[in-house]
């Protein structure tokens, strides 16, 4: 019987050794996957902070300037370039600039112009014999307009019109808007229902 109880006996002991074995084990391999996490973890935790990127510059060429901007002519073409401090109109000669700070409203349109205008359009469609100048003023292209109200520093209210390429106007508005530039919210009136008679 000895025999018996001497191999019982070392049978428990191993179990209590594999149990005593098991959790150590486990730590062991917990604790090691700890440290593998952390040593990949800390070139992330290490590096500096990205530097906050600035906007890029947004300049859109050939806008027109209908009215508003004091150092400009009505229908001024020049170029229209979206500025970290605000929006900036230039010609070769002369700029002029709208702070974001100073922007009161900002507001957006679609329109149509034709291809064929001023004085040498007007000549040419008088020139098209039977009347087919007026199918020549059919043809049109869409374009956006962006109305910007601001102050300038004197505390003058202003307001200025810009003809930009279609899908511009609002990406401009947007920009601006995410600058911190006022702008309030525009009711679209209701579309009128049909009556029935």
């Amino acid at each position: 019987m000895k025999t018996t109880s001497t191999q019982i006996g070392s049978v428990v002991s191993n179990q209590r050794e594999i149990a005593w074995r098991s959790p150590r084990l486990a730590g062991l391999l917990v604790a090691a996957v700890a440290v593998v996490l952390v040593a990949r973890a800390s070139p992330v935790f290490s590096q500096q902070p990205a530097a906050a990127q600035a906007p890029q510059n947004t300049s859109i060429p050939d806008v027109e300037c209908v009215i508003g901007l004091e150092t400009f002519k009505p229908n001024t073409k020049g170029t229209l370039s979206l500025l970290p401090t605000g929006l900036e109109f230039a010609t070769g000669k002369n700029k002029a600039d709208i702070t974001t700070a100073s922007i009161q409203d900002i507001f957006t349109g679609e329109e149509s112009r034709q291809d064929v205008s001023g004085t040498a359009g007007t000549v040419a469609k008088l020139a098209i014999p039977y009347g087919g100048g007026r199918i020549v003023s059919l043809f049109s292209h869409g374009v956006e307009l962006l109305t910007v109200d601001y102050v300038d520093s004197n505390g003058g209210s202003h307001g200025t019109i810009f003809v930009l390429p279609p899908g511009k106007a609002t990406e401009l508005r947007n920009q601006l808007i995410a600058q911190g530039a006022n702008v309030t919210t525009h009711v679209e009136p209701p579309e009128p229902k049909e009556q029935k008679p």
